[in-house]
């Protein structure tokens, strides 16, 4: 059996430690889509670790990682990844896998956008800036840099092209001479690199179709989440890829049919980064206390993350354009000791009570939430790994989320380790591991 892992919200719902958790049961963790503007935190052995290219599967041994041609790669910062894993001791080669067209950031893509977001003023998206739309920008307009070209020499007419259009657009707006400097240093690497990355790169849409047909079991794993898919996020405050269930037969070159069951991925309430609409935003004393309690810091930048009660709404409707067969609920201990939890079911919107979700910011960003109060719980669900340890309320509010969404909750993730779980179903069951 292959499964897909989404996020069902604005990304940062704890992907990273359900895929470190569900590895175990596949041989092979697939990412289709975004770059290093994703961080996915794992803890191993007491010692918090993040990856930002690299699938967090990597830390099962029997497992091989794919980046597929769906993603977009800094080099150097990818190369720094594969030195914290040795750092961890965590073997790679002959387990790291590279799609040969996957498209390389460039300082040319952090300085354009950059600017672009300089230019947009108090209507910036709030990127990481770390170059990924650029690159997409360059990857859609015939004009990109692709691993393959790196490892089969073929790169210089394309980097000539793309140097050459920058300066030409970009020149009288960046500081040209630090830009034409960090561009040569890259260029530079570029041949320190490739005795590494001729091991890795491979086209690996044959490679995984090869493995499918020998009955590996695939699990894929994207980046981000739901609402910041280019087509079906809160657009234009989104990321800069397909980040939904859709995104995986383009981004890894599998067929729809290879997918066989989707997991969504949430927390018990609302985070997200950057601009755009967010209905349920708390700007009160709630919000700072679950900003400071679950810890709500970007792993990639460091930046404070928004917070609010759950969205309902926006949630059934990432349930539904998913499709997926269950619901893996986060930090619900965040929420331990509130006295009255508040769920948004529905919009004001326009003068109507709308159960759906306009999804588009312009439309988003003038609805009103109509919340539903719930009682909180006194007892502690951190670290719980029993279904009988939830205390009654806690287990009431799971059972609201599923009937609300009619998905079930499959697990609780109640703490970043991997024993930190509660399972609602037997994971081989569900996973068909006896298949």
């Amino acid at each position: 059996m292959n499964l897909a892992i989404v996020g069902l919200q604005w990304g940062d719902e704890g992907k990273g430690k359900v895929v470190d958790l569900i590895a175990r049961y596949f041989d092979v963790i697939a990412r289709y889509q975004g770059g290093h503007n994703a961080g996915h935190t794992v803890y191993r052995k007491g010692k918090k670790c993040v990856v930002h290219h690299i699938p967090a599967g990597i830390f099962h041994p029997h497992t091989h990682v794919v980046l597929g041609n769906g993603m977009v790669i800094d080099l150097a910062r990818l190369f720094e990844e594969i030195e914290d894993l040795e750092s961890w001791d965590v073997t790679w080669e002959g387990r790291l896998w590279l799609s040969n067209r996957a498209h390389v950031i460039t300082p040319l893509h952090r300085a354009q956008e950059h600017w672009e977001e300089k230019f947009r003023g108090r209507a910036s998206i709030g990127t990481t800036r770390r170059g990924i739309g650029p690159c997409y920008e360059d990857k859609y307009g015939r004009r990109g840099l692709v691993l393959g070209d790196l490892v089969r020499g073929r790169w210089q007419t394309i980097a000539d092209l793309l140097w050459n259009r920058f300066k030409t657009l970009w020149g009288p707006l960046a500081d040209l001479q630090k830009v034409e400097s960090e561009w040569n240093d890259f260029l530079q690497q570029i041949p320190r690199w490739l005795p590494r990355l001729n091991s890795m790169v491979i086209q690996t849409d044959t490679w995984l179709r090869n493995q499918i047909e020998n009955g590996a079991r695939i699990l894929f794993e994207g980046a981000q989440g739901t609402m910041l898919d280019i087509d079906h996020g809160t657009y234009p405050y989104v990321t800069s890829s397909h980040c939904s269930v859709g995104g995986i037969s383009i981004g890894l070159g599998v067929s729809p049919k290879a997918i066989h069951k989707g997991i969504g991925i949430c927390k018990a309430y609302t985070t997200r980064v950057g601009a755009g609409p967010f209905p349920t935003e708390l700007h009160d004393e709630a919000g700072q206390r679950i900003r400071e309690r679950g810890q709500e810091f970007g792993a990639t930048t460091g930046r404070p993350r928004r917070c609010g009660w759950l969205d309902l709404v926006a949630l059934k409707y990432a349930c539904d354009l998913n499709d997926v067969d269950g619901i893996i609920l986060t930090k619900l201990d965040i929420l331990d000791g509130f006295d009255k939890i508040q769920v948004c079911v529905a919009y004001r919107f326009e003068n109507e009570i709308i159960r759906y979700c306009p999804v588009r910011a312009h439309d988003l960003e003038r609805v009103e939430p109509v919340y539903e109060t719930l009682p909180g719980w006194s007892g502690e669900t951190f670290g719980v790994t029993k279904i009988h340890q939830l205390p009654p309320r806690a287990q009431d509010y799971l059972h609201f989320i599923e009937s609300y969404t009619g998905r079930p909750v499959i697990a609780l993730s109640s703490g970043p380790q991997r024993d930190e779980t509660v399972w609602f179903v037997n994971p081989e069951s569900f996973f068909k591991i006896s298949s």
